[in-house]
């Protein structure tokens, strides 16, 4: 609770230093410019905090409460079965004067991830696949907070920027078995762009992070517990390593950069370029330390895209690729004795490719009353993970297409209303599995419950609206409502949000 008072605090110190620059926006254009489709697709561009200045057009200050319910069954297990959590979230974007913009964000949250199993540990999708496991596992509670922001100058035809965030979870159960995981993870990036020929600008950016995960499980019956799997992929444990460690501690690093160049004045046209690298470490700490094993991914981002305004119209298509691959090395290990494992040598067994490709387009017609946006998209997607020996592999590739659909609509100079309408399918062509079925009946069972869901095809639809309003106490208040629905061929999956806040 104590890290909850900070959103309200930062809330208050970041409303009143920039009250009076506020003051002279209007809302008018600023609810719009929120919600603006267009604004959404040239994002991509602000990975470069030197890109922030001129991202956005009015300075904008938002405070939001909110909640959020999901029933997941059709995910991986590792990940559980849906999440309910409530939270609160400030942030804002000003520009200080013409050469000068800052902005920030700070959040809060809490719940919990329901029927987690096959997983002890938080933040799954970034330690994979070396997690600390278990078949009975249950719901995980957890806590989250973060705090980002950034500066941008502009300096004659150069802007520099720097940006930085910080986020810390806790993940815990009070059943056994009953892991406490806290993590850390610390990210900042320097920024330059140069204006040429006072018609486009060329941008490079460098980041660097730092993430950390201690792990502790322990267990109260003294009724006898679960054997504890050291996990290695697809399956596969140590046999030497599980059934006795309850503690780790994860140690990550990443770095990399990117380079752009970009359309100056309207950013109508813009290429991206980005190679980020990661390394991480898990570290048994019963064991001094002792290294187990480590997983390096390296992944290539590709962003571009055209847009066209005709004064009656703006239409515009983007692309967006990216392509990952993550290794895992696994260390040897002798054990003299119960307390004492010497390194003898180590083997990459694990290997996960990732490879996607989508194309977006946008149609926009309207005016400043009643706007309507159509967004088509079409997108491709193939994965292959290996485990080397024993041999297990999966392979998958899809495609998926559909179109969402935006209306805006201002009914007064601080009213306004934004409905967005989504349809779309995902559809399997190809797959592809072996796996080593001579371990443990449930981790097999595991293995062919999770296979069923990634080889599956489904549809999906979604409802996002948001009305803005104001009352005679409270001005620019808004109310919002998020639902989604995915239709598996025996089952689905269904999530709804709703959030209230304010916008100035």
């Amino acid at each position: 609770m104590k890290y909850f008072l900070s959103i309200p605090i930062l809330f208050t110190v970041l409303s009143g230093t920039f009250i009076q620059a506020q003051t002279n926006d209007s809302i008018k254009g600023k609810i719009p410019e929120e919600y603006s489709v267009e604004r959404l697709l040239k994002n991509s561009i602000t990975i470069n905090p030197a890109s922030q200045m001129n991202a956005r057009k009015y300075n904008i200050t938002t405070f939001r409460l909110f909640t959020e319910n999901s029933d997941t069954p059709n995910q991986l297990k590792q990940n559980g079965k849906g999440v309910n959590l409530w939270g609160a979230e400030a942030r804002t974007s000003q520009a200080l004067d013409d050469k000068t913009t800052v902005w920030g964000n700070a959040s809060y949250s809490q719940g919990k991830n329901k029927q987690v199993v096959w997983n002890e540990n938080t933040d799954y999708d970034l330690i994979y696949p070396y997690v600390a496991a278990d078949s009975v596992g249950g719901d995980m509670k957890f806590e989250r907070y973060s705090f980002s922001g950034g500066y941008s100058k502009k300096i004659s035809s150069y802007t520099i920027g720097i940006a930085g965030s910080y986020r810390a979870t806790l993940g815990y159960r009070d059943t056994d078995p009953r892991p406490k995981n806290t993590t850390a993870d610390f990210s900042l990036a320097l920024g330059a762009s140069k204006l040429m020929f006072q018609k486009f600008r060329l941008g490079a950016y460098l980041e660097a992070e730092k993430y950390t995960q201690k792990h502790y499980l322990s267990f109260v019956s003294n009724q006898g517990y679960p054997l504890i799997y050291n996990m290695s992929g697809l399956g596969n444990y140590n046999e030497l390593l599980s059934g006795k460690l309850r503690q780790a501690y994860y140690e990550g690093w990443s770095y990399g950069g990117g380079i752009q160049i970009f359309e100056a004045d309207n950013r109508n046209w813009y290429l991206n370029l980005g190679l980020k690298k990661m390394n991480m470490d898990k570290l048994l700490t019963e064991y001094s330390d002792l290294n187990a094993s480590s997983v390096e991914e390296q992944q290539l981002n590709v962003s571009l895209g055209r847009f066209f305004d005709t004064g009656k119209i703006v239409w515009g298509i983007i692309a967006d690729g990216n392509s990952t691959e993550r290794k895992g090395t696994e260390n040897l290990f002798l054990n003299e004795n119960s307390r004492n494992y010497v390194q003898i040598g180590s083997v990459e067994k694990y290997n996960h490719k990732i490879h996607h490709l989508i194309f977006k387009g946008l149609l926009q017609m309207g005016n400043d009353n009643a706007k309507s946006s159509f967004l088509p998209f079409f997108g491709w997607a193939q994965e292959k993970e290996r485990y080397s020996s024993p041999l297990s592999r999966i392979e998958l590739s899809k495609i998926a297409y559909g179109l969402d659909y935006q209306w805006l609509k201002t009914f007064k100079s601080n009213q306004m209303l934004s409905v967005l309408l989504g349809l779309s399918t995902t559809h399997v062509y190809h797959t592809d599995t072996v796996f080593n079925n001579s371990g443990k009946p449930a981790i097999y069972e595991m293995l062919q419950d999770n296979y069923a869901f990634q080889a599956s095809g489904f549809w999906q639809a979604k409802l996002d609206i948001h009305f803005h309003f104001s009352v005679p106490v409270v001005k620019n208040i808004f109310v919002g409502g998020k639902m989604m629905y995915s239709h598996f061929k025996h089952d689905s999956n269904s999530q709804w949000a709703v959030s209230i806040g304010s916008i100035f």
